[in-house]
């Protein structure tokens, strides 16, 4: 691995800066320690370090000194955690797409689940598509690692991002901040506790923000893509009813208006009907220069984007697309037809805890919903090649589950023991344009999708030191996918490659289809707790995510295509110690996994579809640390490694050259095989008249990403570097403060997700946000 040197600067030069102020501080003090975290993984409040899952946790206020904006950000720190911000195929601005120890889902249509689950107060978000949530006012936020099959449920079978609100205080108070920054940030966050009787809390938070894009046409001073434009209002309100019974009501809102996803042509291939090579036309990120290259290709690959390139002379008198329209500037597209994300999320749940006395039932009652429209000129450029329109999509889901926790036998038996009910509707009217020789596809997908779950896990205390557990859960799932009349067909164009110019070829049968699944899930474990404290722990836990079906054609097939659940065999040994005087804290877990049915997008005929790719085996290795190293020096760190390979993948067809198909020398799509990171805080206190000075930096790095299921050389991501560094001033009343930050300090650039198209022919992906600075102001009352 090669670190520029620079990155060694910026290391020394913030250790330097925070022992010259650990000088000022009380370095023979012996009554500092880190603080205690609880978390909520196994359904019951519990000790970070009591709890034996390899979990993340990060409170609110550790989220704030990070500058942590929105949950995509968590994996700046959390080991083998990735998370895109825009599904590939989509140009949503807005699309999660989340990978745990190389597991998880980068499609976003509506017959197709998330690999790994996103729960907010415990609601189950069961969409990518709105989906990368901001940072409002939270608790706290636990990732956990690993398939959380038994207690959390289908489709989390790659782990769980958990989000826990901060309740209503029982004071009055307001705080707030406002940010301005690089190309025009304003952002302004407000949150005001009202509690309106010693039994009434009320609280209600409310978020803006705007900045200008990045990506932008030269020729076209309206794309701006990669803006930002959000609001969004939370509202919770907690009622002691009684004195064993209370009852949580919250509401949320966003709304987004933004471009699309900052994507950008980066290549385009040529293959004419018959030719044994393609011409591929790419931006050479290592000399940012434009190049040429001839691959060798099975006959019978023809690309769409040919037809724009027959010599000097075009046919259908379409003009060139070549390497004009890739530009070596980043952050320059020339794309034309921007449509942009407009979306409406909002949802409302109840949550009732009744103390019974031997356990605490809970209720937690959801409704969510997601409705407006996305779209994105796929080619990049002034030309008619793709254009893709989700002009309609609209999901609602209703969720109720119930849980009652508790102990026995002498509290040495903590268990748990549940039901889970979910019901979605949803519906996706896409439009995709291909030139007028061709016609354009519509592809209208109608989805109901049922799902009931019961579980029970128990962990009993077979002595004082040793505990074992036991978890299961039934799964049943049923999927329904209803295509309306020429829902999934194509007009055809004048070249009437389908069919006469101006009727309909349907892609399949109109109708409804349906599917049923269903999965029982296991998890053992044991756990030994040393004198000092020290937990030791080994489990074997189950994952499972249900299958679907395939909304997306450009060309006829007999029936709709249909792929089988994933499912996950996962092994792990961890240990967490804390010593020092609770100054550090480490946690470290290896595990094993064995992956069957891997769900994976690929293209056929120009049209990414889902298909199980065979099995895989994933071993890794996760490291954390927390040091007080002073009383005001916080030292934080993580380490992930992943070795993944596939060991059965589909038999190869000789008709699609090796480069389009998954073979054993495939890496794991998101799965890079190193991920590390490490934060410097220091504190320094100026006296009781000045208040204090803290400086951060975060530094991050994750080494080769392939960012797609074939691993496309103009997707593929070399290992990259990040620094963020903040430097805040604290009043020392405590009312306000002010922090200066830079985000991407260096100005690295790489690719963080994109789609390859080698049936049409072009090549997009979406460039990380270049540097900025800023300056943060924030008040508290």
């Amino acid at each position: 691995m090669k670190i520029n040197t620079k990155y060694i600067g910026v290391s020394a030069l913030a250790i330097a800066t925070a022992h010259a102020g650990a000088a000022n501080a009380q370095e023979n003090s012996n009554d500092f320690q880190l603080e205690e975290i609880v978390v909520t993984a196994q359904k019951r409040e519990q000790s970070l370090q009591d709890t034996p899952i390899a979990v993340t946790a990060v409170s609110g206020e550790d989220l704030r000194a990070r500058g942590t904006g929105n949950i995509s950000e968590l994996q700046t720190f959390t080991p083998n955690l990735v998370f895109d911000t825009t599904s590939p195929v989509s140009g949503v601005s807005s699309g999660a797409v989340v990978f745990i120890r190389g597991i998880g889902q980068s499609d976003f249509q509506l017959t197709t689940d998330p690999g790994v689950g996103t729960y907010v107060d415990g609601v189950y978000l069961s969409r990518s598509v709105g989906g990368v949530l901001d940072v409002l006012e939270l608790e706290r936020v636990e990732v956990l690692r690993g398939p959380q099959g038994t207690l959390f449920g289908r489709n989390t079978i790659g782990g769980a991002i958990s989000l826990v609100s901060r309740r209503p205080s029982d004071e009055f108070g307001i705080k707030g901040q406002v940010t301005y920054g690089s190309r025009d940030r304003i952002d302004a966050r407000l949150v005001v506790d009202a509690p309106i009787s010693d039994a009434v809390r009320f609280q209600v938070v409310g978020s803006t923000k705007n900045q200008d894009g990045y990506v932008t046409n030269p020729n076209d001073s309206s794309v701006n893509l990669g803006d930002v434009n959000r609001d969004s209002v939370r509202a919770l309100l907690d009622v002691d009813l009684t004195e064993t019974l209370t009852a949580s009501i919250s509401f949320d809102y966003t709304r987004i208006r933004e471009q699309n996803a900052a994507s950008r042509l980066v290549g385009i291939s040529l293959t004419p009907p018959g030719a044994p090579e393609r011409t591929d036309i790419f931006l050479n990120r290592d000399t940012g220069a434009v190049d040429t290259a001839q691959v060798p290709v099975p006959p019978g690959n023809p690309s769409l984007a040919f037809l724009f390139n027959v010599g000097d002379s075009p046919v259908f008198g379409l003009p060139q697309f070549d390497g004009q329209f890739i530009s070596t500037d980043l952050d320059t597209t020339f794309a034309t037809d921007i449509g942009g994300t407009q979306l409406d999320v909002w949802g409302s749940d109840l949550t009732l805890d009744w103390d019974l006395g031997f356990g605490v039932l809970k209720s937690i009652t959801a409704y969510r919903e997601t409705s407006g429209s996305f779209a994105r000129d796929a080619d990049g450029s002034p030309l008619a090649v793709t254009q893709t329109d989700n002009t309609d999509y609209n999901q609602s889901q209703f969720s109720q589950e119930l849980q009652l926790t508790g102990r026995s036998l002498d509290d040495r038996l903590k268990w748990a023991v549940g039901a889970y009910y979910f019901n979605e509707d949803g519906n996706d009217i896409l439009t995709v344009s291909l030139p007028q020789i061709f016609g354009t596809v519509n592809n209208f997908t109608f989805v109901e999708n049922e799902s009931f779950a019961a579980y029970a896990q128990g962990t009993y205390d077979l002595t004082n030191a040793l505990s074992a557990t036991f978890g299961i859960r039934y799964s049943d799932d049923n999927k329904e996918y209803f295509v309306p009349e020429n829902g999934g067909a194509i007009l055809n164009g004048f070249a009437e490659v389908f069919g006469p110019a101006g009727t309909f070829t349907p892609f399949f049968p109109a109708g409804n289809n349906e599917e049923s699944f269903s999965d029982t899930s296991i998890k053992v474990g044991l756990d030994y707790t040393f004198d000092d404290g020290t937990l030791l722990y080994a489990s074997y836990s189950e994952g499972y995510k249900s299958g679907g079906f395939n909304t997306r054609y450009l060309v006829p097939v007999p029936e709709v295509v249909s792929f089988e659940p994933e499912e996950l065999e996962s092994y792990e040994l961890g240990i967490k110690w804390e010593g020092l005087d609770r100054r550090v804290r480490l946690n470290a877990a290896v595990f094993h996994s064995d992956y069957s049915n891997v769900q994976l997008t690929v293209f056929e005929q120009g049209a990414p579809i889902t298909q199980n790719a065979g099995s895989a085996d994933i071993n890794g290795v996760e490291f954390e640390i927390t040091a007080l190293l002073t009383p005001n020096l916080l030292l934080n760190g993580g380490l992930g490694y992943i070795d993944a390979e596939y060991t059965d993948v589909p038999t190869l067809d000789p008709n699609i050259p090796v480069g389009q198909q998954i073979t054993p020398d495939t890496e794991l799509a998101n799965t890079p095989e190193w991920s590390l990171n490490a934060a410097l805080e220091h504190t320094l206190e100026l006296g009781d008249e000045i208040g204090s000075v803290s400086t951060r930096a975060d530094w991050s790095y994750k080494s080769r990403v392939e960012n797609d299921a074939v691993n496309s050389p103009f997707l593929s991501q070399e290992g990259v570097h990040l620094v963020n560094l903040r430097i805040s001033y604290r009043h020392p009343s405590e009312v306000w403060g002010l922090t200066l930050y830079s985000e991407n300090l260096f100005d690295e650039r790489f690719i963080q997700s994109g789609d390859s198209n080698f049936g049409i022919g072009f090549h997009e992906a979406n460039f990380n946000r270049p540097q900025e600075f800023g300056v943060t102001v924030d008040f508290q009352y």
